[in-house]
Order: structure tokens, then C-alpha cells, then sequence
């Protein structure tokens, strides 16, 4: 999402490093959700051609338990 302010993620078991972290999130609905914690996310790309892509590890990724998917931040990247 362009317009995401940070890295979230609905999924707890994602974390490689995880510590809580309580703030609001103002959704483009205008819902608020709030995150439950913050820490740092290992991503495997899929595999494309029999090549098997390095790893991503995104830090700073919010977990936000009621989004329904990830939403990454362009900004961040």
C-alpha cells in the first residue's frame, strides 16, 4: 500500500524479534485498529524458475491483529 505509514501484519508467528508496542492505526475506511506489537519480519520470496530468492528481513513491522491482509510501506522499503 502506497499510502501505508509503516510495514503491518496480522500474523504474530511471522516475528523474528517482537517486543509490544500499543499505538492506533487510522485505516483509509477511517476505522481504527490498534497494533498489538513491533519487531522484525523474515520474508521468503516464492520461487520463480528453480531459483529460490534471498531472504527480506523488514524491520519496524507493526503487528496489527484485526487487518485482514499485510500491508507494506513503499516509504519504508
Amino acid at each position: 500500500d502506497t499510502g501505508a505509514s509503516a510495514h503491518m501484519t496480522p500474523h504474530r508467528h511471522w516475528f523474528r524479534s517482537y517486543s509490544p508496542h500499543i499505538i492506533p492505526i487510522h485505516l483509509a475506511n477511517s476505522h481504527i485498529v490498534y497494533s498489538a506489537g513491533l519487531g522484525s519480519v523474515v520474508f521468503q520470496p516464492a520461487e520463480r524458475g528453480g531459483v529460490v530468492p534471498p531472504a527480506v528481513v523488514l524491520h519496524d513491522v507493526l503487528h496489527v491483529p484485526a487487518l485482514a491482509s499485510n500491508l507494506l510501506s513503499v516509504f519504508h522499503l
